[in-house]
């Protein structure tokens, strides 16, 4: 058991090396995608929910009850000061990965052949970043950058 492990952790190894630019961009997007639409934008589909004062839930208008007397202007400030956090927390998370390689691993299966995320990123964790239109944001969100 341990033989066919190391050779599935060498076979990662080596598919990650000779990996093509666009063939990583489509395996770090199977995490990509996933991330920005459910996990950041989850989030802050959460946030501005409340800090709008568009949601239901008694228990959020009432703790949160403050934000009803912001402008306009001063709620979407906090909003996009929301979507900045959010996505500088996943940075952190995911760079936390490149780090700190003998404590953590991500990994992405695709085809049934894992890769490990640190080694087929460039910066791990600066996808969620680019400002160009590369970026994950850019290309799964569908809040957008900023508010």
């Amino acid at each position: 058991m341990k033989l066919n492990s190391l050779f599935k952790k060498n076979q990662s190894a080596k598919n990650a090396a000779t990996l093509d630019y666009s063939e990583r961009l489509k395996i770090l997007d199977i995490l990509g995608e996933p991330l920005v639409k459910e996990v950041r934008d989850g989030a802050l589909n959460y946030a501005m929910n409340i800090a709008q004062y568009k949601t239901v839930n008694p228990v959020s208008l009432e703790y949160y009850k403050a934000l009803s007397d912001l402008s306009e202007e001063q709620k979407e400030a906090a909003c996009d000061l929301l979507s900045e956090t959010i996505t500088h927390v996943i940075y952190n998370f995911m760079h936390l990965f490149e780090e700190n390689p003998e404590k953590f691993k991500m990994l992405i299966k695709k085809d049934g052949v894992e890769y490990d995320v640190v080694e087929i990123s460039e910066d791990t964790g600066s996808e969620i970043t680019f400002d160009d239109e590369e970026g994950w944001i850019q290309r799964f969100s569908e809040i957008g950058r900023f508010v």
